[in-house]
This record gives structure tokens, C-alpha cells and sequence, in this order.
């Protein structure tokens, strides 16, 4: 490691959430829309906040947060972004961060991800948004974890265009539903592993996503990939919006699920999940988001209750 490392992870480091948010906010606009909200979602599923409490005391955290599943980053450092376009160009992102830890930091960190995202050698729309998690990452497990070589994509390589086209192609329904202007009888696709074709379910109109989840073929096959997934892919245990298993991410459709409620918006500020104001946020409980229409989704693989944790008292 090189003289300049320490000062720019330092550099990184000084950077919270908040620093973060207004970051992305300004990066959104230039991002093709294929990642535009992955982005925002993957910053919501890795926040700095989560990344202080473990560094601070990892085993208070696990107890009093009620850590479950991969919480930390570092566990899965090339498949966290797996749902992002872009991820086909982590290993050039991974690339162009590292040429930062050569010379301390000379700039703003936004800058240094606009400048990375055009080293990356695709262009920027498709590498901004997948860069900016790279540094980030870096940001969060550090250089020696970070330089672990990326295994080449897999992925086939299918037209950013072509899936955002596909996340808005209207649902086909029945002549008879048509006739009479009907939506009692109609059903939507959930996608949640784009990547995969058997990776989405059917939602009745009007029906929770995690019902609509634990319904499909299969269900409770989920819990030998994941234990938290005990019906179907999206964890869950209550159903009521208590235990906050089942947030989600909305990379697309967000419009298409019906407005959050005031409840969910306590709960989601009560476990500690970030909301952003908004009637339709990119952030949802699934037991408490109805289906309106086509969606795709990703499932975080951890949960936990943030907002537990306190700093322990001063004691002088």
C-alpha cells in the first residue's frame, strides 16, 4: 500500500450519509435511467450509519439492532451491486478508485467519481452510478479488502435501453378484464432478480407483495439460500409491519405500488430504514406495499433495527 492510501481512505471516511445523499442526488441526473434509482437504493441498503455502529462494536450491534443475514460489506464486496447495470463494469470501477489510493485527495469526493467513472472506459451514464459504490466500498472495508481481484461479469450483454422498455411495458390483460374495465382479476409481475428469468412472481391487483410472494411455486425453497426467507424470496415474520424483514428496493415501479401510508412511514423511521419524503419512495415494507401494476425489486440481505442503537453514555 502506498504512503497516500491511508490519507485518502481517511478522506473517504470523513464522508457520512448525509454527505453521501447529496453526493447521489447530484450524480442522479447524469446516470442512465436503467441505474438512476439502483443507485439511490444501494446507498440505502449499505449506509454509513451501519458501517460506524459495526466498526464502533460489532457484537452490541448484532444484539441490540437485531442484526440478520450478510449485513457486512465486506462479505459480498462483488455482488452487492448485482442488481445495478452496471455491475457488468465493476471490475473496471474497482480498477479506476484504486488509481486514488496512489495520491492523497485533491479534490471533492464527487469529482473524484466523476473523473474515476470516465477512466472506467464505458461510457459515464452506464459507469457513474457503479463507480460512485465503488468508492463507497472502499470507503467502508477498506484497501486491503477492496483490492481482491474481480471475477469477469457473467451477465449477457442485454441493452440498458432495452430493459428500461421492458420494466415500463404495460402488463397484458384478458379481453373479458379489458370489456369491463375491470382490475379485480388482474395480475402483475414482480421481478426481483432481473438477472434471472425464473426471478419473479404474480401479484393479484391490490395484493401485498410478500402474500403475493409466498404464493409463487416453490416458496420455501428460498430458505436454503437465505434462512430469513422462510416463505418465498422477500424475508418476512410478521406481516404488520413490525419486525421490518421485508424492506425492499424499487429499482423500477415504485409509482405502481399504492402511496405509503403514515404508518409505514413511522415504521420505516421507527426500525430506522431511510424515507425520503415522498408518496411513493424507493424504500417500502413489503407486507405494507400493494401492487398496482408491473414492478422490479431488490431484496437486501440483511435486516436489523437501526434505530436501536445509541451511543452509551459519557461517563466522567
Amino acid at each position: 500500500m502506498s504512503d497516500a492510501a491511508p490519507q485518502f481512505i481517511e478522506f473517504l471516511r470523513r464522508h457520512d450519509d448525509q454527505d453521501w445523499a447529496s453526493i447521489v442526488a447530484s450524480l442522479a441526473p447524469d446516470v442512465h435511467e436503467v441505474d438512476r434509482n439502483a443507485l439511490r437504493v444501494w446507498f440505502a441498503f449499505y449506509p454509513v450509519k451501519l458501517f460506524r455502529m459495526l466498526m464502533e462494536d460489532e457484537a452490541r450491534a448484532r444484539r441490540d439492532c437485531l442484526l440478520s443475514g450478510r449485513y457486512r460489506l465486506a462479505e459480498h464486496l462483488h455482488t452487492s451491486h448485482h442488481f445495478l447495470y452496471g455491475h457488468r463494469f465493476w471490475p473496471q470501477a474497482q480498477k479506476a478508485a484504486l488509481l486514488d489510493l496512489k495520491t492523497p485527495p485533491r479534490t471533492t469526493l464527487e469529482i473524484h467519481i466523476r473523473q474515476a467513472a470516465r477512466r472506467a472506459g464505458a461510457d459515464p451514464g452506464l459507469t457513474l452510478a457503479i463507480t460512485a459504490i465503488a468508492y463507497a466500498t472502499l470507503q467502508q472495508v477498506g484497501a486491503e479488502v477492496f483490492r481482491q481481484p474481480a471475477p469477469p461479469p457473467t451477465e449477457p450483454p442485454t441493452e440498458p435501453d432495452a430493459i428500461v422498455a421492458e420494466r415500463r411495458r404495460p402488463e397484458p390483460r384478458s379481453l373479458w378484464d379489458m370489456l369491463l374495465r375491470s382490475e379485480i382479476n388482474q395480475t402483475h409481475t414482480v421481478r426481483f432478480d432481473e438477472a434471472d428469468r425464473a426471478g419473479s412472481f404474480q401479484a393479484i391487483h391490490g395484493q401485498p407483495l410478500t402474500m403475493a410472494a409466498a404464493a409463487m411455486p416453490n416458496a420455501a425453497a428460498f430458505k436454503e439460500k437465505d434462512p430469513r426467507c422462510v416463505t418465498g424470496p422477500i424475508p418476512v415474520e410478521c406481516q404488520t409491519g413490525a419486525c421490518g424483514t421485508c424492506w425492499v428496493g424499487l429499482l423500477s415501479g415504485a409509482e405502481r405500488l399504492n402511496a405509503i401510508t403514515p404508518f409505514e412511514v413511522s415504521r420505516l423511521e421507527k426500525i430506522g430504514y431511510p424515507y425520503d419524503g415522498t408518496s411513493h419512495p424507493l424504500i417500502r415494507l413489503g407486507c405494507k406495499a400493494v401492487c398496482e401494476g408491473r414492478v422490479s425489486l431488490t431484496i437486501p440481505p440483511w435486516n436489523g433495527v437501526l434505530a436501536n442503537w445509541e451511543k452509551p453514555p459519557i461517563r466522567g
